[in-house]
């Protein structure tokens, strides 16, 4: 099963690139700074779906010397060009074979597990990112819960789609960022 890469789309990937932490994302990271704070040491980081790297940008913020992945070349692009000193790179289904293992002391991945189409494949990503990590190491990841696909929040809509309602997991759902100007739907697991 696959999905589209909304994101790949050169308009959606800009309008998302513009969006910042306003409404329903400031709560998903709100707390993010002191999760860090008491459970990773040291400062090298992954940040795995890192889209036009504003999360990238937010590790480096926090001291983490961060290095952001994506498979969307668009946000790739774009992540380079609001931020031309950071590390930014495009990976392949294979991608994480590329870096150093055990190496890393935090691996970040912030809602991009929404748009892995199987279980299996999850799996898969999640023991390449252990094989990544120090001994300390640690794997942040934050999903959407199935409630976001049912209700109407400060930055989403789903009220376009009701059908979400009976989705079972593994079922494609959608929403509608609202707080960007292209609001065309965004297809999530």
């Amino acid at each position: 099963m696959t999905i589209s890469n909304a994101y790949e789309d050169a308009r959606m990937a800009g309008a998302y690139s513009r969006l910042e932490f306003a409404g329903t994302y400031y709560l998903a990271y709100r707390d993010l700074p002191a999760i860090f704070r008491d459970h990773v040491v040291g400062t090298r980081a992954i940040d795995f779906g890192c889209g036009s790297g504003r999360s990238t940008r937010f590790l480096t913020r926090l001291g983490f010397r961060a290095t952001g992945v994506d498979i969307s070349g668009e946000m790739i692009k774009l992540a380079r060009e609001k931020d031309p000193g950071g590390d930014y790179r495009l990976i392949d289904d294979d991608g994480l074979g590329l870096f150093e293992e055990g190496a890393y002391d935090l691996i970040q991945s912030l809602f991009t597990f929404d748009n892995v189409p199987t279980r299996e494949r999850k799996v898969a990503l999640f023991a390449a990112m252990a094989r990544l990590l120090a001994p300390a190491g640690r794997v942040i990841s934050l999903v959407s819960s199935p409630e976001l696909y049912v209700h109407e929040w400060a930055s989403l809509s789903t009220r376009p789609f009701p059908e979400n309602k009976t989705a079972k997991p593994g079922d494609t759902v959608r929403t509608i960022i609202i707080d960007i100007e292209d609001r065309g739907p965004i297809a999530d697991l």
